[in-house]
């Protein structure tokens, strides 16, 4: 099997088990016939609907480098439960930022720094 078809073969599982929108046009003019494989795939039973979502772009980091948008979100949420509290529902939002933009190595390692008091930003 060819690294072409095993990529459309994912991408076709995908759109029809999991309902996720493909916005690329998908092209099989390397296949000689393709209806058989698609039959197979449609036939399978349909899973749950899987929404996907990251942080919403910030007019204030316009660069493809988020670097910045992640240490701030991290900042801002931490900032929000200090001042709102651990339960705080408002502080939600930018823990799920944080998380969709920040690696978890470094989250460990500023969590770690915040319990250390060593932590460089402003909390």
């Amino acid at each position: 099997m060819s690294p072409s078809f095993c990529f459309l073969t994912a991408i076709l599982f995908l759109r029809d088990n999991y309902k996720i929108k493909i916005n690329a046009p998908l092209h099989f003019s390397s296949f000689d016939s393709f209806e058989p494989f698609e039959a197979e795939i449609s036939r399978r039973s349909p899973l749950a609907e899987i929404e996907l979502k990251t942080a919403p772009a910030d007019v204030r980091f316009p660069t493809t480098n988020q670097t910045r948008h992640c240490f701030t979100r991290y900042i801002e949420f931490n900032t929000c439960v200090a001042a709102k509290g651990e339960g705080a529902g408002d502080c939600e939002k930018f823990a799920k930022y944080y998380r969709a933009l920040c690696p978890g190595e470094w989250i460990e390692r500023w969590n770690e720094q915040r319990e250390n008091g060593t932590f460089p930003g402003p909390l």
